[in-house]
């Protein structure tokens, strides 16, 4: 019984604790709909921005509306046009590239399509530029790929002879300074300025070296890097580069031309684009948010000025590797496809330039991060001059958003932590009141029905304390049932002994006097009044048991000699039934009351032989091992029902036939077994012998 118990307490139970823990749960459906709060806001954050942009690049471009002087010109068309970039830094003039990486990618590139090609042979020409101005000056780099480098001859009579390049400075009417590069060797060289002089004869051509340009030509796998720079007040608004390329050393002839104005460079060359330094002082008091980028276009989309930046600091939240799992993750480090552009192109600068202002969204190249730009028209008069460009990411949205789910989070945490230790709590109390009342109530009744214990009663006002006044009250009652119950017995024996012993006088008298034909009455009679004696007997048998066992006197006893004699007298008492006993040779000795273990004997052998079929003899059979003492009784006959194996040793359970059986039976044997051998220490169980040919009692005493 008590390994059954603990198998049942194993298995999982849904008890009031889980109950309230899973219904705790339901306080995390709080970030979800914070969760969705948020994306609601982001929602209007987004819009948001955009209108804050919209507004932000009307507010910038208002000033500059009417301003002639910021907007000089007037394009129909676009033209070839050279950025200078405004850079952070000096250039060391030495032919390499690594001071250029930071604007390298925005260099324009020029092949034979875009420059003149004086042969119709495959085109392996073509060059890579990029202007930047520090200070006073302007530096240049040209990255050329040319298959074969052919360098100056200086005993050549052709002053052009070799790989050049060829600067063309001018402004909007005239040509005014060509300077030519054709060095003799790589390393640092001076470019130098053909003059044309004529006389009364002829047209003389003149060479003067310019030294105020500085230059360095280094070659390289696919061609060679022209790097230079020059002082800004040698330029002017216009400024071309043509590339010239001499693949034959013995014939020296120019075979291609390639210009960053087209065939006509060197007579038209195209508009030199300097970053406005009005401009970019403008825009910079205009707007100083942290995060957002500002470009001011021509009527073209070429770039005049630009401020500010797409990147900015962002604090780390302690927790925020652990938010990120389910959180959206701000890139800081993104792709900026537009930093050091010197053109935009765009649906929303279209608009802008076709005069409307709008927007657009985009993603970075590498798809880190999402663009937001607003552009709005400059109007001088009625014309448009240009644009204005603002743009931002939406980190600074994701970075709100974030900080506002992180801060429901941790709030939701603290709440559904607290909430759930306070239910685990009252859950704990809940669980324990009961689980206590449970105990109580089954320690209260013993396996048979009988009440052994008591029950506390609460003085707590809820539904547990009426329980369990409820149930002290009602095992109370119980209780005084059973005592009648158990007394019943007795009391019925007492009672009844008299009227019999009255009964039995008047028979032994009537029998002196009575005639022959009605003495079969009188046997019936005495027949009656034997049976009616057995039953008291038995009946009192029942309740003194309970203060023989009080009274008994425990001692120590050789089992193999007790039941050699026990079998040798049933052997006596049962004439027609057969006795086997199988003890151990030695002695096995047992600390018992002599007189309950025989009674115990008495009863399980008596059903024993009522069950037998006679045709084989009843085994008893003792042994022992190092923990327990076991006793086996086994009849060959009738076997029990599936129903009965459980109750067999129950009060008032038989299983006799009544119509074989003439004597009285109450089912008190075998409970009368029961009561003694647990009263040991052991227990008795009974079970069906394999092939089902009769049934074993068992009995099992601790050592």
């Amino acid at each position: 019984m008590k390994h059954s118990k603990k198998s049942e307490g194993a298995r999982f139970r849904f008890t009031i604790r889980v109950k309230l823990f899973i219904l705790s749960l339901a306080i995390l459906s709080i970030p979800y709909i914070g969760y969705e709060y948020m994306r609601e806001l982001e929602r209007y954050l987004r819009g948001s921005l955009e209108n804050s942009l919209v507004d932000a690049a009307r507010a910038i471009a208002a000033p500059m509306h009417e301003s002639y002087r910021l907007f000089p010109y007037v394009q129909s068309e676009p033209e070839h046009t050279l950025f200078i970039h405004s850079l952070n830094y000096p250039i060391q003039i030495d032919g390499y590239t690594e001071d250029w990486i930071n604007y390298i990618d925005w260099s324009d590139t020029y092949h034979s399509s875009s420059g003149t090609n004086e042969v119709n042979a495959p085109s392996t020409l073509s060059y890579k530029l990029i202007l930047g101005r520090y200070d006073q000056y302007l530096y240049a780099l040209l990255q050329v790929q040319d298959d074969r480098v052919i360098y100056h001859q200086p005993t050549s009579e052709q002053i052009v002879d070799s790989d050049y390049i060829e600067i063309i400075l001018g402004d909007n009417y005239a040509v005014m300074q060509r300077y030519f590069f054709t060095p003799s060797a790589q390393g640092r060289f001076n470019p130098i300025q053909i003059e044309k002089i004529s006389d009364d004869w002829e047209e003389k051509e003149y060479i003067r070296y310019i030294t105020n340009i500085a230059a360095e030509w280094q070659q390289t796998d696919k061609g060679y890097n022209l790097e230079l720079s020059l002082p800004l007040h040698m330029i002017d608004e216009r400024m071309g580069f043509v590339v010239g390329d001499v693949d034959n050393e013995e014939d020296r002839s120019v075979q291609q031309r390639i210009g960053t104005a087209g065939t006509d460079t060197e007579n038209h060359p195209g508009r030199l684009l300097k970053p406005s330094n009005q401009i970019e002082q403008l825009i910079k008091r205009l707007d100083t948010t942290e995060g957002r980028r500002i470009w001011v276009l021509d009527s073209q989309g070429q770039v005049l000025a630009s401020s500010g930046s797409l990147k900015r600091e962002s604090s780390q939240h302690p927790l925020n590797i652990f938010y990120t799992l389910i959180l959206p993750s701000i890139s800081e480090r993104f792709q900026d496809d537009l930093a050091g552009a010197s053109r935009l192109q765009g649906l929303e600068i279209m608009a802008a330039l076709g005069g409307k202002t709008e927007s657009r969204w985009r993603l970075s190249p590498d798809q880190k991060a999402v663009i937001v730009s607003a552009a709005t028209p400059v109007w001088i008069t009625d014309e448009v001059r240009g644009a204005v460009v603002v743009e931002e990411t939406t980190n600074n949205i994701q970075m709100l958003q974030r900080h506002a789910m992180v801060s429901l989070f941790n709030k939701t945490l603290i709440i559904f932590i607290g909430i759930t230790l306070l239910l685990l709590l009252f859950a704990t109390r809940l669980s324990i009141r009961l689980h206590r009342l449970s105990n109580e109530a089954s320690n209260a009744i013993d396996d048979y029905g009988r009440v052994t214990g008591t029950m506390s009663v609460s003085g707590a006002s809820d539904e547990i304390g009426d329980l369990s006044r409820n149930y002290a009250a009602m095992l109370d009652r119980l209780k005084q049932y059973n005592n009648y119950l158990e007394s019943l017995a007795g009391r019925l024996s007492h009672e009844l002994r008299t009227p019999m012993a009255v009964v039995q006088s008047s028979l032994d008298n009537l029998q002196t006097e009575i005639r022959d034909k009605d003495k079969q009455y009188l046997e019936r009679a005495q027949q009656g009044i034997q049976r009616l004696n057995l039953l008291i007997t038995r009946l009192s048998e029942s309740a003194r048991l309970e203060q023989a066992l009080k009274s008994a006197e425990i001692e120590t006893i050789d089992l193999c000699k007790l039941l050699t004699h026990c079998v040798e007298g049933y052997q006596l008492a049962y004439k027609s039934a057969r006795f086997n006993l199988d003890v151990p040779q030695k002695t096995v000795v047992q600390s018992i009351s002599a007189d309950l273990y025989l009674q115990m004997l008495d009863k399980i052998i008596a059903n024993a032989v009522d069950f037998s079929d006679q045709t084989e003899p009843v085994n008893i059979k003792l042994s022992e091992s190092n923990e327990s003492i076991k006793l086996d009784i086994i009849n060959y006959g009738s076997i029990l029902s599936g129903e009965m194996e459980g109750q067999l040793f129950n009060s008032m359970v038989s299983v006799r036939d009544k119509n074989k059986s003439n004597d009285p039976h109450l089912g008190l044997g075998l409970y009368i077994a029961r009561t003694i051998a647990e009263y040991h220490g052991g227990y008795i169980k009974a079970y069906n012998l394999t092939g089902r040919k009769g049934v074993c009692f068992s009995l099992v005493f601790p050592r």
